[in-house]
């Protein structure tokens, strides 16, 4: 079996992601923790990110049947030797107290059987 990067998994998740959200199967975004750095004139300003932790992705689903609420799902991705970090371990623990879901994901199949 061909080992791929969890770069390569990113590249090939989100165009999965993005393909079903032109289908209206469900709405996504990347997430990133950190802090990024945006001038305006002459200054810097920094801008918090999400905490570390946080999953790489946010899928939202709305469910089959009209009644049922949307399903919201967190997404880490990870190589197939990957492991989570504690921090990401807290977060999966925080999502979930809220009735969110959380899942690593290793492969675009895994992902499929996610999110259907």
């Amino acid at each position: 079996m061909v080992e791929i990067t969890e770069a390569q998994l990113k590249q090939g998740i989100i165009e999965y992601l993005q393909y079903g959200m032109n289908q209206l199967k469900w709405w996504f975004t990347r997430l990133n923790s950190g802090q990024a750095f945006v001038k305006r004139g002459n200054k810097y300003y920094a801008i918090q990110l999400s905490d570390a932790g946080t999953a790489d992705l946010l899928v939202i689903k709305r469910r089959e049947f009209s009644y049922g609420r949307p399903r919201v799902i967190f997404i880490e991705l990870k190589s197939r030797r990957g492991k989570t970090s504690p921090d990401q371990d807290a977060f999966k623990v925080l999502v979930e107290s809220q009735g969110a879901s959380y899942a690593v994901v290793r492969s675009l199949e895994e992902l499929q059987e996610i999110i259907g």
